[in-house]
């Protein structure tokens, strides 16, 4: 092997083994964003549960609400009905 032959040899060896180290801090790089995003993944992920519980909540507390004024109309309702009746009795007497 002449000496040109070896620096040209050591030359390639050298690029590779350079290629090899930023392939290699890429490569750890890649791996940090995708834990990263993982744990933001989990985060997200912890909040949605909790906004669902949250409107559940509020959907049965609508439900709720809902299911009590329908019974004050009916009561109401009823006290016009017994209102109406009375009057009408007041006016067909008199």
């Amino acid at each position: 092997m002449t000496e040109e032959e070896y620096f040209r040899m050591r030359n390639l060896l050298d690029t590779v083994i350079e290629q090899q180290a930023n392939f290699a801090e890429n490569q750890r790089k890649a791996e940090e964003r995708q834990t990263k995003t993982d744990e933001q993944i989990a985060n997200n992920t912890k909040s949605i549960t909790a906004l669902l519980a949250l409107a559940e909540m509020h959907e049965q507390e609508i439900t709720k609400t809902n299911k009590e004024m329908a019974e004050q109309f009916k009561r109401t309702d009823g006290r016009i009905n017994a209102l109406v009746d009375v009057v009408e009795r007041y006016i067909t007497k008199g």
